[in-house]
């Protein structure tokens, strides 16, 4: 059976918002451009085909991302003729550096190169690069390396076009590598974040294995040795060699008018030098010879785990489309795959089939997680095994192959959709070698692939040749290498302006207003009863409907929504048990799922508006009689000894939880949660009455899609009730806040971590007048909101002390007036540093300096966001329904921006002093408390020391 699907092809040339005009500059760079004019912004990325394969090991490609963002000749800098001269002290001093193991010797070239960095700091204008964007329009800046490519990117406001392509344009012809040994310590401490991520020592040992002896084997941030060891010299030379035009892609999505903009690129981007990149020699893998066995480790007793790694397909190889079905008929989105169907019989664990492409290289591989205790590693894999040769023998019917392929395109138009996910398309293949005609076809391919390709691909890539690995229970050593001991790099100059910053503002601008949601235009409203509102937005760019059912009750209230997701989606109804559900909905083209939020319980349904009325039939049929199966519970209470295991692994997880206990005390969503015991206990209809409280409670709708309205509500009143919706929404649900009269340390012992989580959290009082909720926002960005705050500059760029930093003060929802908010700060650092860090956070917040000369660079930040963050079509309503579930009528974002254009230092003063200042701070640490000084700790306030069980049920 095959059904029509969004024919976004023919659609793309009828349709600008899907046309990607491709352009090629006279120095070979490439530019895509994408108009869209659906949101009031663009999204713009330079795209470098250029990754840790090309200096494996090493980690200059990452350590040169970061040093793009510190500047050039002209941006970051008052004197660069005078500040290059030591900057080639320090470069000659790190290749020495790089020469030696001598200790003696280390230590003096360090303290060499402390002392030139910080002289040269002299001369240095810190973040100007992002405070030149986020004065243009810019937010969200940031910039990502991969095995392939690195790619730097942000949104910014579609007046800043020329400000945006002159600023990207000259980061691109001469980066200077200024306060490099900060960055240095910087990225260290960002290896040592991957290292505590449970699982991140797993997959650089699997890696190393499956790719090596390709470069794909090494870490992408480098190793330990060569990240303590780096050459600018050989930095230098990376840039020299793949930062050419021809290597490179321009890409622009949004709101833009092609003609206009081709001058303005052409004037800036062809000024980045021309040339060719190195050509080395591809390595080949070979093929696993047979059943090849490893073993990893994983410090996580009492569970099971395995794969099988195969080799995969690159990204730009015939086999991919064809392998991406075969592949989807063992994992899909309705949980119909024949590994699915393992984890909803309680056959297993869990049991995932992974297909990912690069360059050069595919990974195809299958996870599994046997039973707890009672499953073997043979019985799992054989299990496996026959639902992977089922697919290579062709046991699967036309209709289930035609929905699969169904499914495909909905997934390959779902990602066309909006300006974001459209540009990380776009980034991605031209990052693979690819064009957009390359993906067109390939979306074309989907519907000529026939089920003997899927079968010949199957047979071809789950062959008798892979690797085995199976899971031992220990853990790998760490790198635990002391803090370093040179001083603080303090640039005096962080609030000066070069004379480049000074040449944009001569500029002409036009000035635009931020577009701000209309709610009565931008999203139609219909009561379909006293508490049930429906939504609707119109997809102007394809046939796909979403259909959303948002009740007002959430986790907070009602902890038993966590389980209740996870076992609605195993079961089927009384006339359609699971298998015989799940594909009829598979073969429409439709989808089922759920989720819940703190405040919100939510069914979300997709599918094709041709179709929307038998979807909606068997939504309403299982809202009606979802069929208890206490059978399927085992998987529910097996989830929740292995998330438990794993929890405590986690130093992110531990500190959060302990967080929420310091500030909410009983209240805490950690402590709310059902226990192990109470898991165990449950009995199918105990979910099923859970979920029919759900039903009673006040609910949103949300459709986008084709249709019309009255035809959507008449749809919607036909197969969902409604009729017992009767009890108000409680949500948002409210929490009091902790009163804590002295200063406190909260500290729970992790020994195995590197890195220490500290958060503080200072109780404030009712804040209910515009003015001081409005001023919130601008003291949270002036402390800790972005990369030119105080916590971002003092404790990571000039001290390198962490590699997060994050500080807010948190209001409450609108609606909660009379009620207090609160101040929470983050960072995560070395255990050694853990002090050091306290240390400055601490005086920040005792003592906050002032700098009225940052304040208009914050309002034009903030204004920034509002613009940038106006939603695609597919989230408007629920923009909408938060602001009215908040007490607005209309879109608040007006209000603030015209009362913060008044606003000035004086105002984020007196909200601090109001909020904060002279109040008891609370820490709460997650650390190794062998590395950290505890009677010192102390001076910080009366350390308590917490248990898992004080935070965690």
């Amino acid at each position: 059976m095959v059904f029509a699907c969004c024919s976004y092809q023919s659609q793309a040339e009828e349709l600008g918002a899907l046309k990607v005009k491709e352009y090629k500059l006279e120095n070979g760079l490439t530019v895509w451009l994408n108009e869209d004019h659906s949101q009031p912004k663009v999204f713009g990325a330079v795209v470098v085909k250029a990754g840790s394969k090309d200096c494996p090991d090493t980690g200059i490609a990452h350590y040169f991302e970061h040093m793009m963002f510190k500047g050039t000749e002209r941006i970051g800098t008052l004197d660069y003729e005078s500040e290059k001269v030591l900057l080639d002290s320090i470069a000659m001093k790190y290749d020495e550096l790089a020469m030696t193991e001598d200790v003696a010797v280390r230590a003096r070239l360090q303290k060499e190169i402390n002392e030139l960095s910080i002289r040269s700091s002299e001369y240095v204008i810190p973040n100007e690069f992002n405070r030149l964007i986020s004065r243009f329009g810019g937010s969200g800046l940031n910039a990502a390396t991969s095995y392939d490519a690195t790619i730097y990117f942000n949104t910014f406001s579609p007046q800043y076009m020329v400000q945006w392509a002159e600023i990207n344009s000259e980061r691109l012809i001469n980066p200077v590598f200024r306060l490099f040994q900060s960055e240095l310590e910087t990225v260290y401490e960002e290896k040592n974040m991957y290292g505590d991520f449970i699982g991140g020592q797993v997959m650089d040992t699997l890696m190393a294995r499956y790719f090596g002896p390709h470069p794909y084997a090494y870490p992408i941030i480098g190793s330990t040795k060569n990240l303590k060891n780096p050459r600018l010299t050989e930095m230098r030379k990376f840039f020299e060699d793949y930062y050419v035009a021809s290597n490179m892609a321009l890409i622009l999505s949004g709101d833009f008018d092609t003609q206009q903009v081709m001058p303005v690129l052409e004037k800036t981007f062809s000024r980045i030098r021309s040339g060719n990149v190195p050509k080395p020699e591809k390595v080949m893998l070979p093929p696993f010879n047979g059943r090849e066995k490893m073993k990893v480790k994983f410090p996580i007793p009492f569970i099971k785990a395995m794969g099988l790694g195969f080799r995969g397909v690159s990204a730009n190889h015939e086999d991919q489309v064809a392998l991406n079905i075969a592949v989807n008929l063992l994992n899909n989105a309705n949980g119909t795959g024949y590994l699915d169907k393992l984890m909803v019989e309680h056959k297993l664990m869990g049991a995932l089939a992974i297909n990912e492409s690069m360059n050069e290289a595919g990974i195809l591989a299958v996870a599994i997680m046997p039973k707890l205790l009672i499953q073997s590693y043979s019985s799992a894999e054989k299990m496996v095994w026959n639902e992977i040769n089922r697919v290579k023998n062709g046991d699967f019917s036309d209709e289930v192959f035609n929905s699969l392929k169904l499914e495909q395109k909905r997934q390959y138009a779902s990602a066309l959709e909006n300006i974001d996910s459209r540009a990380t398309v776009m980034m991605n293949l031209f990052s693979q070698g690819k064009s957009w005609d390359d993906y067109l076809n390939e979306v074309a391919r989907i519907e000529s692939i026939t089920k003997e390709d899927v079968v010949r691909v199957a047979q071809k890539y789950f062959s008798n040749n892979y690797l085995c690995v199976t899971k031992s229970t220990g853990k790998y050593p760490k790198d635990n290498l002391p803090k370093p001991a040179f001083s603080p790099v303090v640039p005096r100059h962080a609030d000066a302006s070069s004379s480049y910053a000074e040449q944009l503002e001569k500029i002409p601008e036009q000035q635009v207003a931020p577009r701000i949601i209309d709610f009565e235009k931008d999203v139609k409203t219909s009561k379909l009863a006293p508490l049930v509102t429906l939504y609707t937005t119109p997809n102007p760019l394809n046939d796909i409907f979403t259909f959303n059912i948002s009740y007002g009750i959430g986790a907070l209230e009602q902890p038993e929504l966590m389980q209740l997701i996870n076992y609605l989606q195993l079961l089927g109804t009384d006339s359609l048990p699971f298998e015989q559900f799940r594909s009829r909905l598979q073969s429409i083209g439709s989808t089922l799922a759920f989720d819940v939020t703190p405040d919100a319980f939510v069914m979300k349904v997709t599918g094709f508006d041709n179709h929307i009325d038998e979807t909606m039939e068997l939504v309403g049929d299982f809202i009606r009689h979802a069929k208890a199966d206490d059978k399927k519970l085992r998987q529910i209470v097996d989830d929740a000894k292995v998330s438990e295991k794993a929890f405590f692994k986690s130093g992110d997880n531990v500190a959060s939880a302990l967080l929420e206990q310091v500030k909410y005390g009983d209240q805490s969503r950690y402590l709310r949660k059902l226990s192990l015991s109470q898991i165990k206990k449950l009995k199918g209809k105990d979910l099923l009455a859970v979920y029919d409280k759900v039903r009673n409670v006040q609910c949103d709708l949300h459709y986008c899609g084709t249709l019309p309205v009255e035809k959507v509500i008449g749809t919607i009143r036909r197969h969902i009730p409604l009729e017992r919706t009767t009890v108000a929404s409680n949500s948002p649900y409210y929490r009091e806040l902790k009163q804590y009269d002295k200063p406190t340390v909260f500290f729970i012992d992790m020994p195995d971590m590197t890195q220490s989580i500290v958060y503080s959290y200072v109780k404030g009082d009712p804040v209910d007048d515009k003015a001081s909720r409005h001023a919130s926002r601008l003291f949270s960005v002036y402390f800790g909101g972005d990369m030119s705050s105080l916590m971002f500059q003092e404790i990571r760029e000039f001290r390198s002390f962490a590699y997060r930093t994050s500080g807010r003060y948190q209001l409450p929802n609108h609606a909660h007036k009379g009620t207090a908010g609160s101040f929470t700060a983050m960072l995560s650092t070395q255990s050694d540093k853990t002090l050091d860090a306290l240390g400055v956070l601490d005086s920040l917040i005792r003592e906050m300096p002032l700098k009225p000369e940052r304040v208009e660079a914050i309002k034009q930040m903030l204004a920034n966001r509002i613009n940038n963050d106006y939603p695609p079509f597919r989230n408007l309503s629920e923009k909408v329904a938060s602001a009215r579930m908040e007490g607005f009528d209309r879109d608040p974002a007006e209000e603030f921006l015209r009362d913060i254009a008044t606003m000035d230092m004086q105002d984020i003063s007196r909200f601090y002093q109001e909020q904060i200042s002279g109040r008891p701070v609370v820490y709460v640490i997650a650390g190794n408390r062998k590395r950290i000084d505890m009677n010192k700790l102390a001076e910080y306030g009366t350390i308590v020391k917490v248990k898992k069980k004080d935070i965690y049920k």
